[in-house]
């Protein structure tokens, strides 16, 4: 909720930034790292994460960028579409909870990636490095108690909750994902 409703975002919370109390209830510690994320920000996020986790790689694409700032609201995406659809599904996506995996992944698509962001007229919100620092750390935090935990699959419920209080049913499609046990690959199933 720090990201998506309060606005500040601890983006250093690595275990000794982070006590838990003797009544159980988890405290952060050293505020000195932290991520403001204005409101049209945490709302064109919520959307990217909803579109992302349902691969709706369109929105995410044509809108979901321009919105949170990576690309000018003028630029042309259609070119972008097949190469970043590749570089999500292989890079992020296909690689589960498996976080190695999913570095291999990535780092076998780093050249790629570099050509788009030099290609491209991409620039990298100030607030996102941080946002992605923070959740790295809590990803690799939560693979050490969960080593099947899956960041994408944990935040898909809270996300589209978000979204929906946001945007409503309709815009959102409001769907709920399942988890395919032989395969890990979230599939969708319509709740209206």
């Amino acid at each position: 909720t720090q990201l998506l409703d309060m606005g500040t975002f601890h983006s250093d919370p690595h275990p000794g930034n982070l006590l838990v109390t003797e009544d159980g209830v988890l405290c952060l510690i050293d505020f000195g790292l932290c991520a403001e994320v204005q409101v049209g920000a945490r709302e064109a996020m919520t959307k990217a994460i909803v579109h992302l986790l349902y691969r709706d790689f369109d929105s995410l694409i044509h809108t979901d960028t321009k919105e949170l700032g990576f690309l000018p609201h003028d630029f042309d995406t259609e070119e972008l579409k097949p190469i970043l659809t590749k570089v999500l599904t292989g890079g992020l996506l296909q690689s589960g909870s498996d976080l190695k995996k999913r570095k291999r992944k990535l780092l076998e698509i780093s050249n790629e990636l570099n050509e788009i962001f030099f290609r491209y007229p991409f620039q990298v919100p100030g607030f996102f490095a941080l946002v992605t620092r923070g959740l790295g750390l809590l990803e690799g935090i939560a693979l050490v108690g969960d080593p099947d935990f899956d960041i994408f699959m944990a935040s898909a419920p809270y996300a589209t909750k978000r979204a929906v209080s946001i945007l409503g049913h309709q815009a959102v499609g409001y769907r709920r994902i399942n988890r395919v046990s032989t395969s890990q690959t979230p599939t969708t199933t319509s709740l209206l």
